[in-house]
C-alpha cells in the first residue's frame, strides 16, 4: 500500500469531512498529547476501523470509533466517526485520533489483519454503517431545517438590531467527586449570526430578573422557566461553577424545567470550544438494559468482561446519566429524556455505570455477591448455577482453646469459636449475609442460611456474659472475673451443652483443671526435746490432689488474695466465700481448691502471709511462739491441725474452750473472792505460766484491784516475786491502792512514790513488794524507771496510755519486766487506735505496726463498718482480755435507772444559741474548706464549746451579748428538782465538766441555804471532803467530771445528776459507777439534763454510736456502718435549734 511522505494517509484529506475550526481544534488536542490509546483494525479492501480514547475537558476520557477507507495512493476516500462526547459525531476528538493514526509508521500501516472477519461480522458491520449513514443524514436534515428556523427569526421584526441576544439552554454532563456523571441544565445567552448560525454563547453573570430586556422579551412560560432555574441553581450543591447560571437536573422540578427548556426550541448540547452543539428535544422514556461484552484486550491472558448499558431505540453513542431520576442524552438523534431502570435502585445506577472490567478468574470466586447484586441486571455469561442447600435448621458447635498468655489481659483465659452446622456444611460467616458459598473438597454449594436461628445462638452466648461474634470468636474481657471460665470448665461446660451446643476442647486443655480435696495442716515444734518451751514452730499446709499430698504454701498469697476479695453479705456483713477458688500452676493449668476447709484458717493465714515476708517457697513456714499463738488465737471454729499438742492446749485455754487450772487463794489474802474474781485470779496465773500478758477489763466496781493484789500475793508466796511489782495509777487512785493492799494483803510491803520526798525513798524500792507511782512521774524520772527491773508492771486505768505517741506510753513500753497487766473498765473509749496502744504495751508487735493495724483493721471497721474485720480483730484480742459486766456477775447489785430530762431553751437564751451557732458554723466551714477536717480541730472544738456553754448557762461565755442573758433554763430546772430530791432523803452526786458551772450552782444553793460539798482538781484535803458525804453529814456532792470520774467509791449515793453531757460515754459511765458499784444496796437514779433540740441532744446520739463500737469489740455484736467522727457529724452538731 502506498504512503504519502512516510505517512499512512494525507491528514489534509480530513478537511473534506469537517470544518476548518474542528480540524484546527483536533490538531491542538493531538499536539497536546491528549490521545491516550489507539487500536487499528483492518477490515478488507482498504477499509479500516480505528478505536481509542482522547482526553477532553471532562475527567472521564471520550471514546471514539472511526471508519475510514484509504485508496492505493494513500488518499482518504471515506471518513466518518462516532464519539461519546456531547457533539457525538465528526468531532475534534475523532480528528485528533485520526491524526495519531496518520502519523503511525509504515509498518503499522502495512499491518495485516490478524484474523479475517466472518460473514456475520461483515453483515453486522454493514448494518451498523447503514445505520450511521441514516443517523448522519437525519442530523443533516435537522440542521438543514434549523436553518429555516434561523431564517424565520432573521425575517421576523426585532425590537433592536439584527443581532439581538436570546437565551439558550445547554444540557451538559458534569462529574461529582465520586466520579458520577450527572446532566446539568445551564442558562446562557447568544445571538444569531448573519449566516444563520448561533454565535458562541456567553455565561450569564446576573440571574435574569423582571426589567431585564431579555427577561421581559421572554414569553410568560419562559419567564416561569427562568424563575425555576434561578431557584434550582441557588439550591444546587453538586457543583460550584463560577459565573454560571447552572443546576443539576433532579426531581420533579428539574424534569419540568428540562421539558420547558426543550419547548423553547433553544435546548442544545455543548460542542467543542464552548459552542452550541446539536439541538435537543424532550423525548419519550427509553428502557435501560444491560449486557456483558468481552473487551478487546490483545495483551490479556484471559477473557475480560465489561458491563455495558443499552438504551432501547437509541444510537450507539447515547449516554445514561445517574440523575434522580436517571436521564439519557442521545446527541445523534437530538433527544433527551427519562431512562427507565427496571429492578435497579436509583442509588445503585452510578455503581453499575462505573463497573470495572472483570477478568474471568475474578468472576467465579465472587459468584455469590455477583449473583446477589446482578441477578436483576445481567449475570456474567460464564457463571454456572450452584447446588443449593435451603430450609435446614443449623446446630451450634463450640470449640474451646486457650488464649496466649500475652493476650489474657485483654481477652481472658479461653476463646470459644462458634461454628454452624447445616447438614455437614460448617462454618461461621458474616452475620447479615443470607446466603454463602461453601467449599468442600472440590464442590461448591450455595447455602441459604437461617439467620434467625444463628442469631439466637449468638444471643445465648452473649447472655452468658461472653463478648464477640461467630466470625471472630467469643471471650470474657480480661478485666472481668475469669473464674467464670473455670466454673464452666469444672462442670465440663454443662451450661453450653444445656443450651444445645456441641462442645469440643483443644488438646492444650487436656488436664487443664484438676481438683484438690481436704486441707491438711501440721504444726511442729522445732525443739523436739522440749516442745512445750520451743520458741519456734514449723507450719505446713497441704492438700490432696489425685490421692497425693501437695504443698500449697507457694499458692498461699494468690489463694488468700482471692478469698480476701470475696463480696460481703449485705445483711450480716460476713464475707461470702465461693465454694471453690482456682489456683494457677506454673504450667498454666489450674487447681480447684475448696474454700470450706480454709474458712477457719482464713484470718490467721491472711495475717501470717501479710505481716511478714515469709519464705513461701519451702515446705513449711517458720513461726515464732508469738506468731504461733497469734495464729492460734485467730483460728475460727472447726480449725483442725496436728502436732504441737502443748500449743494446741494453750490456744484452747486462751479461747475459753478448755477450763483453766484452779489457783488456791493464798492465806495472805484476807478476803473471800467471788466466783468471777476467783476466775480472774485463775486467768492471771494462766497468763503468767504461758509467758503472756493481758487486759483485765471488768466493769468498774467489780474488784479489779483485789484480783490484782491476790495475783501478786500468789507470786510472792511462790517465791517468784524476786523484783517488786510496779503499779502505775492516776494520782486520785494511789491512796486507794495503798488502803486496799493494807486491807486485803497486809503481808505485801507497799511503797508509794509521789511528792517531793520520793527521791529519798527511791533507792528502797526493791525492799518492797509493791511500788505505787503516778503516770505523771514516768517522764520526770524516766531514767530511774527504765533502769530498774520489775517482776510485773500493772497499769491501772490503762486508758491513760490510749495515745501511743504520749511520753507516758513510750516509757511504760520500755520498762524492764517479765509480765505486764493492764486494768481498765473502758479499754477503748473513742477509737480502735486505743486498743493498739494497749497491746503495744502488753505484747509489742502482736497487732502489727500502727500503720498496718490502721489499714488492716481500723480503717475497714471504723470507716466502712467491715464486720468481718471486726470479728477477726475481736477473735485475736479477746483471748488476752477478760471482761465481766455487773449485769453478768453481780446479780445482787440493784438496777440502774437512767432518765434523760430535756429542757427547752426559750427567749433570749434561744436567740443567743442560734446567733452563736450561725457564727461558729461559718467559721467551721471556712476552716474545713481551707485546712480540712484533720487540721481544723482547734476551730471546731472552740465552736462546739461555745454552744455547750450556752446550753449550760449563758454566763459561762465571755461575750457582751451573753452578759445580757440573765436566765438559764437548765439551771432553773435543776433548782426545781434538786430541793425535791433532797427533801425525799436522796444522796445526790452532781457532775459537770465546767468548774465555773459548779460555782454558779453553788451560788444558787447558797441562796437557798442548801448544804453541799465540792470536789475539783484544785481541792485540798480530798479525803476529808469525801468523808463529809459518805458519813451522811452533807447530802449533796458537786464533782467536776475530770477530778471525780475515777477513783471514788461512793455507794452511799443513790442519785447521779449529769448537768451536761460529755462526748465520751465511757467517762460518764465511770462517773455514774462511783455510786453504782459493789456495796450499793439501793437502785441508782441517773438523771441527764439535756437542752432540747441543741448540740447536747446530738452529743447523746454520738455517745450511743461510740458505745456501740466498744460493745461490739467486747461482745460479738455487729459493728456500725459509719465512721466515729466525720464532717457529717459536724453538720449534725451544728444544726439549728429545733423544738
Amino acid at each position: 500500500m502506498a504512503t504519502v511522505g512516510g505517512l499512512w494517509f494525507n491528514p489534509r484529506n480530513l478537511g473534506n469531512y469537517v470544518t476548518d475550526a474542528v480540524l484546527e481544534r483536533g490538531l491542538t488536542l493531538y499536539r497536546g498529547q491528549k490521545v491516550l490509546d489507539i487500536e487499528v483494525r483492518a477490515i478488507d479492501n482498504g477499509r479500516w476501523q480505528l478505536t481509542g480514547t482522547v482526553q477532553g475537558s471532562e475527567r472521564t476520557p471520550y471514546k471514539q470509533s472511526i471508519r475510514l477507507h484509504i485508496n492505493v495512493h494513500g488518499m482518504l476516500t471515506h471518513w466518518d466517526a462516532d464519539c461519546t462526547c456531547p457533539v457525538g459525531v465528526d468531532c475534534k476528538h475523532a480528528v485528533a485520533l485520526s491524526l495519531k493514526a496518520a502519523y503511525r509508521t509504515q509498518a503499522t500501516a502495512n499491518a495485516t489483519p490478524a484474523k479475517p472477519p466472518t460473514d456475520a461480522e461483515l453483515a453486522a458491520a454493514r448494518l451498523a454503517a447503514e445505520q450511521r449513514t441514516r443517523d448522519a443524514a437525519a442530523l443533516k436534515v435537522r440542521q438543514w431545517l434549523a436553518q429555516f428556523d434561523a431564517m424565520d427569526r432573521r425575517s421576523s421584526p426585532r425590537p433592536d438590531s439584527a443581532q439581538a441576544e436570546s437565551f439558550v439552554y445547554t444540557l451538559c454532563p458534569g462529574t461529582t467527586q465520586q466520579k458520577t456523571q450527572l446532566l446539568q441544565l445551564q442558562l446562557q445567552k447568544t445571538y444569531l449570526k448573519k449566516n444563520g448560525e448561533w454565535a458562541k454563547p456567553k455565561n450569564i453573570l446576573t440571574p435574569p430578573y423582571p426589567g431585564h430586556p431579555l427577561f421581559d422579551a421572554a414569553s410568560p412560560a419562559e419567564q416561569e422557566l427562568l424563575r425555576m432555574l434561578k431557584g434550582m441553581a441557588s439550591g444546587s450543591n453538586h457543583y460550584a461553577y463560577a459565573l454560571t447560571h447552572c443546576a443539576v437536573v433532579e426531581g420533579a422540578a428539574g424534569l419540568l424545567a428540562l421539558q420547558m427548556a426543550s419547548d423553547t426550541g433553544r435546548l442544545f448540547t455543548v460542542a467543542d470550544g464552548g459552542f452550541l452543539g446539536a439541538p435537543l428535544r424532550w423525548s419519550a422514556p427509553r428502557e435501560l438494559g444491560w449486557s456483558w461484552q468481552e473487551a478487546a484486550q490483545p495483551l490479556a491472558s484471559e477473557p475480560v468482561w465489561t458491563l455495558q448499558p443499552r438504551l432501547a431505540h437509541s444510537s450507539e453513542n447515547a449516554q445514561v446519566y445517574a440523575n434522580h431520576p436517571p436521564l439519557y442524552l442521545d446527541a445523534v438523534q437530538g433527544t433527551c429524556g427519562l431512562a427507565q431502570t427496571q429492578g435497579i435502585a436509583p442509588e445503585q445506577l452510578p455503581l453499575l455505570l462505573n463497573a470495572p472490567p472483570m477478568p474471568q478468574s475474578a468472576i467465579e470466586p465472587l459468584q455469590l455477591p455477583l449473583t446477589r447484586r446482578l441477578a436483576a441486571v445481567a449475570m456474567p455469561p460464564t457463571l454456572k448455577p450452584l447446588p443449593t442447600v435451603q430450609g435446614v435448621v443449623p446446630t451450634g458447635h463450640l470449640h474451646l482453646s486457650p488464649v496466649a498468655k500475652k493476650d489474657e489481659a485483654e481477652v481472658g483465659l479461653l476463646r470459644a469459636q462458634l461454628v454452624f452446622d447445616y447438614a455437614g456444611l460448617r462454618g461461621s460467616w458474616d452475620p447479615v449475609e443470607p446466603s454463602v458459598i461453601v467449599q468442600q473438597s472440590n464442590t461448591r454449594t450455595l447455602l441459604i442460611r437461617d439467620l434467625q436461628v444463628e442469631q439466637s445462638m449468638d444471643a445465648q452466648l452473649l447472655a452468658h456474659g461472653l463478648l464477640g461474634t461467630p466470625h471472630t470468636g467469643y471471650h470474657l474481657p480480661g478485666p472481668q472475673s475469669q473464674q467464670t471460665w473455670l466454673d464452666w470448665a469444672d462442670t465440663d461446660f454443662a451450661a453450653f451443652r444445656a443450651d444445645g451446643f456441641t462442645v469440643t476442647r483443644d488438646d492444650a486443655l487436656t488436664d487443664w483443671l484438676q481438683r484438690a480435696d481436704a486441707l491438711d495442716v501440721q504444726m511442729q515444734a522445732q525443739n523436739s526435746n522440749d516442745p512445750d518451751a520451743s520458741p519456734w514452730f514449723d507450719l505446713s499446709l497441704g492438700m490432696e490432689i489425685n490421692g497425693e499430698r501437695h504443698n500449697i504454701l507457694p499458692w498461699l498469697p494468690s489463694l488468700l488474695n482471692q478469698l480476701a476479695n470475696a463480696p460481703a453479705d449485705e445483711a450480716s456483713g460476713e464475707r461470702v466465700l465461693p465454694p471453690f477458688v482456682y489456683m494457677r500452676k506454673p504450667d498454666d493449668s489450674f487447681i480447684r481448691v475448696p474454700t470450706e476447709p480454709l474458712r477457719p484458717w482464713l484470718a490467721a493465714l491472711l495475717e501470717l502471709v501479710g505481716d511478714r515476708q515469709h519464705d513461701l517457697d519451702g515446705d513449711s513456714l517458720r513461726l515464732s511462739r508469738m506468731e504461733a499463738l497469734r495464729a492460734g488465737a485467730a483460728l475460727g471454729e472447726g480449725a483442725v491441725w496436728t502436732g504441737a499438742s502443748a500449743l494446741q492446749e494453750l490456744v484452747a485455754q486462751l479461747a475459753g474452750r478448755s477450763a483453766l487450772p484452779e489457783v488456791p487463794l493464798p492465806e495472805g489474802v484476807h478476803a473471800s473472792l467471788r466466783p468471777y474474781q476467783q476466775q480472774g485470779l485463775n486467768w492471771l496465773q494462766f497468763l503468767r505460766r504461758a509467758g503472756l500478758n493481758g487486759i483485765l477489763a471488768d466493769d468498774m466496781g467489780l474488784g479489779k484491784t483485789l484480783q490484782t493484789l491476790a495475783h501478786i500475793q500468789v507470786e510472792k508466796d511462790a517465791g517468784r516475786l524476786t523484783n517488786p511489782a510496779l503499779i502505775i495509777a492516776p494520782v486520785s487512785l494511789m491512796g486507794n491502792w495503798q488502803r486496799e493492799a493494807q486491807r486485803f494483803c497486809p503481808g505485801l510491803r507497799t511503797l508509794v512514790l509521789h511528792g517531793q520526798d520520793r527521791h529519798e525513798v527511791a533507792d528502797t524500792t526493791h525492799a518492797h513488794d509493791v511500788v505505787i507511782a503516778p503516770y505523771s512521774l514516768l517522764q520526770r524520772d524516766r531514767e530511774g524507771w527504765l533502769q530498774a527491773p520489775w517482776h510485773i508492771v500493772v497499769l491501772d486505768e490503762a486508758q491513760n496510755i490510749k495515745n501511743a505517741s504520749t511520753l507516758a506510753a513510750q516509757v511504760v513500753a520500755e520498762l524492764q519486766t517479765q509480765h505486764r497487766l493492764a486494768l481498765s473498765g473502758t479499754p477503748m473509749e473513742n477509737h480502735l487506735g486505743e486498743i493498739w496502744s494497749l497491746f503495744h504495751f502488753l505484747m509489742p508487735g502482736f497487732l502489727g505496726s500502727q500503720a498496718k493495724f490502721g489499714s488492716l483493721f481500723r480503717t475497714p471497721i471504723e470507716k466502712r463498718g467491715d464486720t468481718e474485720r471486726l470479728a477477726q480483730l475481736r477473735s485475736r484480742i479477746t483471748p488476752f482480755m477478760l471482761r465481766r459486766t455487773k449485769a453478768l456477775v453481780a446479780h445482787e447489785l440493784p438496777p440502774k435507772v437512767e432518765t434523760v430530762m430535756r429542757v427547752e431553751l426559750e427567749g433570749p437564751q434561744a436567740d443567743l444559741y442560734e446567733a452563736i451557732r450561725l457564727t461558729t458554723e461559718k467559721a467551721v466551714r471556712e476552716a474545713l474548706d481551707s485546712k480540712g477536717l484533720a487540721k481544723s480541730h482547734i476551730t471546731i472544738l472552740d465552736a462546739l464549746l461555745k454552744l455547750r456553754q450556752v446550753c449550760c448557762d449563758p454566763g459561762l461565755l465571755k461575750l457582751e451579748s451573753a452578759k445580757k442573758v440573765t436566765r438559764s433554763a437548765k439551771l432553773d430546772q435543776l433548782m426545781e428538782i434538786l430541793p425535791e430530791m433532797l427533801a425525799e432523803g436522796r444522796k445526790v452526786l452532781l457532775f459537770s465538766q465546767f468548774t465555773s458551772m459548779l460555782e454558779r450552782i453553788e451560788a444558787e444553793l447558797k441562796a437557798r441555804s442548801i448544804p453541799w460539798v465540792k470536789l475539783t482538781g484544785q481541792s485540798q484535803k480530798r479525803d476529808a471532803i469525801i468523808d463529809q458525804f459518805t458519813s451522811g453529814a452533807v447530802p449533796l456532792f458537786l464533782i467536776s467530771l475530770k477530778a471525780g470520774g475515777v477513783g471514788l467509791n461512793l455507794p452511799q449515793a443513790d442519785t447521779v445528776i449529769h448537768y451536761d453531757p460529755w462526748w465520751n460515754p465511757a467517762v460518764e459511765t465511770q462517773a455514774t459507777d462511783r455510786a453504782h458499784r459493789i456495796g450499793q444496796t439501793q437502785s441508782v437514779w441517773v438523771v441527764k439534763l439535756v437542752a432540747q433540740g441543741t448540740i447536747e441532744e446530738r452529743i447523746l446520739a454520738l455517745q450511743e454510736r461510740k458505745a456501740a463500737l466498744a460493745e461490739s469489740m467486747y461482745s460479738g455484736a455487729q459493728g456500725r456502718k459509719e465512721p466515729l467522727f466525720s464532717e457529717d457529724d459536724l453538720q449534725e452538731l451544728l444544726k439549728p435549734l429545733s423544738k
